[in-house]
Parts: C-alpha cells; sequence; structure tokens
C-alpha cells in the first residue's frame, strides 16, 4: 500500500490543484503496480513540512508518493531527518511527477541531493550566472 502525499500550496514556484496532483499520483501508483490510499495534503505554509508529511511517514506506509520531489522539505537537516527515518523503517520514496523513486540508499539519496541542491542553486543564482556557480559546486 502506498500512501499519497501532495500540497494545498505553492512549491518550487508552482501551484497545481489538489485533485490533479491526487490523479498524478493515482496514475503512478496504478502503472507501478501499487495500491494507493488517499493523499495526506500538507498545509504549505512558508516550505514547511512539518504537519503531513510526518504523519504520512509515521502511519506505517513502506511507500510514500510525493505529487513531486519539490515537496521534500528546503531546509538540508529536515530532508536529513526525513531520509534517516525512511532508511531506518524501510520506506521507500516515490515522486510521482518526476517518474521516480528511491530505495531510501545512500546512493540514491545522493543522487536526490544533486537534483535537488542544483535546483536550489539555480534558483538563489537565477540572475546570475549559474552556471559558474555550477561548475564550483561541481
Amino acid at each position: 500500500m502506498a500512501r499519497g502525499y501532495i500540497a494545498s500550496g505553492e512549491f518550487n514556484g508552482y501551484r497545481a490543484p489538489q485533485h490533479l496532483q491526487n490523479q498524478v499520483v493515482k496514475a503512478y501508483c496504478d502503472s507501478n503496480k501499487l495500491n494507493f490510499v488517499l493523499s495526506r495534503a500538507e498545509y504549505w505554509i512558508n516550505g514547511s513540512t512539518q504537519c503531513q508529511l510526518w504523519a504520512a511517514l509515521n502511519e506505517g506506509f513502506k511507500h510514500i508518493v510525493f505529487f513531486s520531489l519539490w515537496q521534500l522539505p528546503q531546509d538540508d537537516s529536515e530532508r536529513d531527518s526525513v531520509y534517516n527515518h525512511c532508511k531506518s523503517r524501510g520506506i521507500m520514496l516515490h515522486f510521482a511527477v518526476e517518474r521516480m523513486s528511491t530505495d531510501s540508499t545512500e546512493n540514491s539519496i545522493k543522487d536526490l541531493e544533486v537534483l535537488i541542491k542544483t535546483n536550489l542553486m539555480v534558483l538563489e543564482y537565477k540572475n546570475d550566472n549559474y552556471l559558474e556557480s555550477l561548475q564550483k559546486l561541481i
């Protein structure tokens, strides 16, 4: 069984209606043979994932299907807490829009972090030469 996780507000500069997010999450679950359980909708206030994400992570589901990768916490330490929690409980994270998942191993988490940190850097330096900043990161 897979618990869906959607947002009620803006994330990564975008907003998607909840009913569309649920449809995308359900389609992802269907195509990956996961039994979809109704999504929890996060109260997305200033990027906070303190409420519904942690509720979903503590329900005992082995699969949490995010509408998008960009719904992971923006704060590095909070993301690390999510990753550690998933690793210790064998929870797989799925990201419906990006059509990807992680098995919560170090390598798959590192892959996620490269995507997230690159995106955050691009957003931070969007008016500067972000390619130079990306080269420094690499």
